[in-house]
């Protein structure tokens, strides 16, 4: 065993006051007994009770609850990373799955029609059509304007035509007017305004003038009417430009704001194209993760093995309803074994507590857990050290395990991990280590419990003396040293690692002297 320095110093106490008791005593005494300070391998540490545990210890059952229907392994079974081990009722997973996919085809139609919509072609033919109509506008609006424009030089033409006419006729009503009062009928034709009589008075029947005085006057009167008419058409035909300009420009307006509002639909158009069919591509993507999700919670009906091992405990028959799975494995430090006792402490309470408290009551198997594995590719010693041992643990450090269940092994192993925190256990504080063993005995089993003893110190070709020899007074360590003579000389000496029995000499001791040891009863 590995024997630990705060131990040492009692045996050595003990040792002293044997020798003291023997020195005083009465009668004969036997021969004293001596050993030679020699060289030796001297070890020292600290050791732990734990438990055996698996490299791996997995908990295992179903995301959802629902009604088992298969069970296709037993306690004990080796299974390998990805078999089956059982299946709960998949219905409803189903049903998931074809209204998911149902849900990802209208959403795929959806994006299909957002791809095919003619929006923006339509916008485009809009805005198309509305520069035509304002190009017809425009031409309509201008032929009418230069229809306008011939109708008032028309107008102005036959204005000045009707003017010449006018200022012709009253020329010729003047000059008649005045021949015709040369002779004599001045008096009855003075004013050309009248219409004369329809006969001249007998005394100008012989003047022409005053014969053909009257049509002048008529000629002059229809002129005049003519020139008249001439301006009002002349008016007319530049008003009528005027309402056909301020039409116009009404028309051309309302075209060019037609033609504004379409491109403004198809610029909207446009920009809200990419948008929609972003969006659209979104619901797309939305149900495509559902019916992948779906297809996991169908998936998850079927339990698989997560890795190669041993099947060590089912709570479940066809036909049970389990609840969703949620326990975890505590793990030990430095890897996947799982602190002894703490996976199933809790299903192990709970089956206690539902007994009653009428006496003592089995653990249920694996706590709550529908089924629990664990690895085969080789075990651990998981054990809590006191923190005063714990302090001079470090990783990589050499250790040896014993078994209760199998006294006549003793297996190497080497330090794995130290926990960083610690664990109260009966109100002592604590420290998980694990230690790997190299070479597993095929007995092991997880569970069983073993001794962990780790070498903290050691020297391989020290000089040393027994345990039994050393003499320990407050902070005084000596042996007693018996010369050829027989004498016995108290000699202190330095101490260096202190094993299960033997003591390191730093200094004060060579090696063949004889030390007194202490008597054997």
């Amino acid at each position: 065993m590995i024997f630990s320095p705060r131990r040492a110093v009692g045996a050595t106490a003990l040792v002293a006051a044997v020798l003291v008791v023997s020195g005083c005593g009465g009668g004969s005494a036997p021969p004293p007994r001596t050993v030679p300070v020699t060289r030796a391998a001297v070890e020292t540490g600290v050791s732990a009770q734990g438990s055996v545990a698996a490299t791996a210890n997995n908990n295992i059952g179903f995301p959802t609850g629902g009604q088992l229907t298969e069970v296709n392994v037993d306690v004990g079974d080796q299974v390998r990373a990805g078999q089956v081990l059982a299946k709960i009722d998949d219905f409803n997973a189903r049903q998931g799955v074809e209204r998911a996919e149902a849900a990802l085809a209208g959403q795929e139609a959806a994006y299909q029609q957002a791809l095919d919509n003619t929006a923006v072609d339509g916008a485009g033919n809009s805005v198309a059509q509305a520069r035509r109509i304002v190009q017809a506008t425009e031409g309509q609006v201008d032929a009418t304007l230069d229809a306008d424009n011939e109708a008032i030089h028309q107008a102005e033409r036959a204005n000045a035509n009707a003017d010449a006419a006018a200022t012709a006729a009253e020329t010729n009503f003047r000059k008649t007017s005045q021949a015709c009062s040369a002779g004599g009928g001045a008096a009855a034709y003075s004013n050309p305004g009248l219409i004369p009589p329809l006969a001249p008075p007998a005394a100008q029947q012989g003047n022409t003038s005053c014969i053909l005085l009257p049509g002048a006057q008529n000629q002059l009167a229809m002129a005049q009417q003519g020139k008249a008419q001439a301006e009002a058409q002349l008016s007319q035909a530049r008003s009528k430009k005027q309402i056909d300009e301020a039409s116009g420009r009404v028309q051309v307006e309302q075209a060019r704001n037609g033609l504004v509002q379409t491109q403004n639909q198809l610029d909207a158009s446009r920009a809200s194209r990419p948008h929609e069919l972003d969006g659209a591509q979104a619901q797309v993507d939305n149900a495509r993760v559902g019916v992948q999700s779906a297809q996991r919670d169908l998936a998850n009906t079927t339990l698989r093995a997560p890795v190669d091992g041993v099947v060590t405990a089912i709570n479940g028959a066809v036909g049970e309803f389990l609840q969703p799975s949620s326990g975890t494995t505590p793990l030990a430090p430095g890897g996947e074994a799982a602190i002894p006792g703490a996976a199933s402490a809790a299903g192990a309470g709970a089956a206690a507590a539902s007994m009653g408290g009428g006496g003592a009551s089995p653990g249920r198997p694996g706590g709550s857990q529908f089924l629990v594995m664990q690895s085969t590719s080789g075990f651990s010693v998981v054990a809590p050290f006191q923190e005063i041992d714990a302090a001079s643990l470090v990783p990589g450090q050499a250790a040896r395990v014993t078994l209760d269940a199998l006294p006549d092994v003793t297996i190497d192993g080497t330090v794995l991990a130290v926990s960083p925190a610690s664990t109260d256990i009966a109100n002592v504080i604590n420290y998980y280590v694990t230690v790997a063993v190299a070479r597993p005995d095929p007995r092991l089993k997880d569970g069983q419990t073993a001794q962990a003893s780790v070498i903290t110190g050691e020297g391989l070709d020290a000089v040393s003396v027994p345990n039994s020899a050393v003499v320990r007074q407050g902070d005084r360590t000596s042996v007693i040293v018996v010369e050829p003579g027989g004498r016995q000389v108290p000699t202190p000496f330095t101490p260096g690692l202190v094993g299960a029995d033997r003591t390191e000499v730093r200094s004060g001791l060579t090696v063949g002297q004889q030390v007194l040891v202490a008597a054997r009863r």
